[in-house]
């Protein structure tokens, strides 16, 4: 099982580390992002990755949480911190030039969250760059699980028994299908969807989308 988790999370780092290096490629010049779903875990860098190698200026970094971030704000003391309790994002239209955010979507809620989530991200940001985990990849990263979140009815059973910590309503995997239904829905007028693949298999998706 050690040797499992380490090559766990050494597949999730580089994962993690090649989105970033794709995101700062298209985001070009420093410029006021806005970083989406930071986590209170101030113990696994892997978690906010993101927040940890900002490559711009203190000054261009906003994180935004759902949950307290005292103990992150005291770790980055000049870098601005705000939490909501979700639903609508406490900024401006337009506010940042760039909105990212890895693998938050699939924790948002219902499919309605999930729009929302989508349309605020396009609200206050110029463009929007955004991550998921692939619902069809053979393992679930969150829980483990091999297979059996192909079929949701099964998998929240599973999960009932095995993770009880998530459940239908904190974890709503993305199949490619779904994703795409959910931008065209979406108040995007441009966006792309990148499969990324392990092994050849797509691993996670990768938006990139304006309004």
């Amino acid at each position: 099982m050690f040797i499992l988790s380490k090559f766990k999370d050494a597949v999730m780092h580089k994962s993690r580390s090649k989105k970033l290096d794709n995101f700062y490629k298209l985001c070009g010049d420093e410029c006021p992002v806005l970083d989406v779903g930071v986590s209170n875990n101030e113990h696994n860098k892997q978690i906010n990755l993101f927040l940890n190698q900002f490559r711009f200026s203190n000054e261009y970094y906003t994180g935004l949480a759902v949950q307290s971030l005292s103990k992150i704000a005291k770790k980055h003391p000049n870098k601005k911190f705000v939490e909501y309790p979700g639903g609508i994002f406490p900024f401006d239209n337009k506010q940042f030039d760039w909105v990212f955010s890895n693998a938050v979507i699939e924790h948002v809620g219902n499919w309605e969250a999930q729009l929302l989530f989508i349309n605020e991200m396009l609200r206050v940001g110029q463009h929007v760059f955004f991550t998921t985990p692939n619902k069809y990849f053979p393992v679930e990263s969150h829980t483990n699980a091999l297979f059996v979140h192909w079929h949701s009815g099964y998998f929240y059973k599973w999960c009932e028994k095995y993770r009880p910590s998530w459940n239908k309503e904190n974890l709503l995997l993305l199949s490619y299908a779904d994703l795409q239904e959910l931008m065209e829905k979406s108040n995007a007028k441009k966006y792309l969807i990148q499969r990324n693949r392990l092994f050849g298999m797509p691993m996670t998706f990768t938006v990139v989308c304006s309004e």
